[in-house]
């Protein structure tokens, strides 16, 4: 059997350790690359007028929103529901 003095083994170990985490490291790199490419097939149903109409929608609701908060309307229907439950 072959013996080894425990520097030698601590370097060995050490000398592994090293290129095991080089390795994982790449693997990632590889790994966050593949995620971020995009596919040409896609063959899904939701399409560009299906994300217009989307858009359409958030900004009508988003104007209506600020347009209440501008005009100071949200505290002053708060305060009237609760005159009316009281």
């Amino acid at each position: 059997m072959n013996e080894i003095s425990l520097d030698e083994l601590i370097g060995n170990l050490q000398t592994y350790e090293l290129r095991r985490n080089s390795q994982i490291k790449e693997q990632m790199k590889k790994d966050r690359g593949q995620a971020l490419k995009a596919r040409e097939n896609d063959s899904s149903d939701f399409d560009e007028e299906g994300m217009a109409m989307i858009s359409r929608k958030f900004k009508k609701i988003f104007k209506k929103a600020q347009s209440k908060y501008k005009n100071g309307n949200t505290r002053k229907a708060k305060n009237n529901n609760r005159d009316q439950f009281s």
